[in-house]
């Protein structure tokens, strides 16, 4: 072998090695005890918005709920799937959520608008390495550290289950239909769906292990900093808060709520009323509320920036306004 040949054939060979250790790397699917999903109030009205890394990834209704993607301040919009998404979650660069194949893009053509893809789905930010981890009719989905926390429909109710999101350990956790959204440092706060409506949690962390936290009729429960928030249905379906460590129990909002989110600043809620519906937002402990919107509202979702929220009878339109009121309530102009 001349000295040229030697020097090509150990180019070629790093080159390949090289190639090898990218795609090698391009395949490893990151994952850390400390990840963490959406916001819980996010996911309890159907997961619609997620944002991470400095980006918001929606479920656009303008497009069949296709996964878009745009920066907070609602520009540069993509199209990710082809297919309706929700309960959007996702850590380390890659996505993870619920797709549905009985939705489908009004650009989608040829064998693709006639598959029958659904289930639980993960892909890189950019859309690209779609890989469905289960194939199956699922409700709720939450990532919970390395492992997706689901509900799975069946026709006894459902279970609630669990895969690692390299697509390997799935099992049952519970052989009834727990939320899993409620998330936080290592614990899942959950209702209990057929014996009670008590407060429960579950360690993923140890086991799986259920116990009891506050008992009562209690839904949709949102852990925010030292309380969990909870709607009671022992009062009216107002909003409650409990200290986690007291376990002290007050009244927020005297409302009659149809559904809620909230971050670090404020809660923004739907307003039961036949005579004055209204999405409204007060401060963490219920004081200063204002009216954003008057109409029957749901599907509340937070981002960085914005609120968005649909109208009754309008679920093919998305609302957004500023978290801060400063500008009124408006349709949001999606990429199609």
């Amino acid at each position: 072998m001349t000295k040229r040949t030697a020097v090509t054939f150990a180019i070629i060979t790093l080159i390949i090695a090289f190639v090898v250790a990218v795609h090698i790397k391009d395949q490893q699917i990151a994952m850390f005890p400390s990840d963490h999903g959406n916001l819980a109030g996010n996911l309890h009205n159907s997961g619609l918005v997620f944002e991470m890394d400095g980006k918001v990834f929606f479920s656009n209704p303008a497009d069949s709920d296709c996964l878009y993607s745009m920066d907070p301040n609602e520009t540069n919009q993509k199209r990710l799937t082809s297919m309706g998404v929700k309960y959007i979650n996702g850590a380390n660069g890659l996505l993870y959520f619920y797709m549905d194949s009985t939705k489908k893009s009004g650009n989608l053509s040829g064998l693709g608008s006639v598959t029958n893809q659904y289930g639980i789905y993960r892909c890189k930010t950019n859309g690209r390495n779609q890989v469905c981890l289960l194939r199956d009719l699922c409700g709720e989905v939450q990532l919970c550290g390395e492992y997706l926390y689901f509900q799975v429909k069946k026709n006894n109710g459902g279970t609630l289950e669990k895969i690692r999101v390299d697509q390997k350990n799935r099992s049952t956790v519970a052989n009834e239909k727990i939320s899993p959204v409620c998330y936080n440092n290592g614990t899942i706060y959950f209702t209990g769906v057929t014996e009670d409506h008590n407060i429960h949690t579950l360690q993923t962390t140890a086991g799986d292990a259920i116990s009891t936290i506050i008992e009562g009729n209690y839904f949709y429960p949102v852990v925010q900093g030292d309380y969990i928030y909870y709607m009671n249905g022992d009062d009216n379906y107002s909003l409650w808060r409990a200290n986690l460590a007291s376990g002290n129990s007050q009244p927020v909002v005297s409302d009659r709520i149809d559904c809620f989110a909230m971050n670090d600043n404020y809660i923004y809620y739907a307003f039961s009323d036949p005579n004055a519906p209204s999405l409204r937002r007060c401060n963490l402990d219920g004081s200063d509320t204002v009216v954003l919107y008057d109409g029957i509202v749901n599907s509340i979702n937070l981002s960085s920036k914005y609120v968005y929220f649909k109208v009754y009878g309008l679920d093919d339109v998305m609302y957004h306004m500023p978290l801060s009121g400063s500008s009124p309530a408006s349709i949001f102009v999606s990429a199609y």
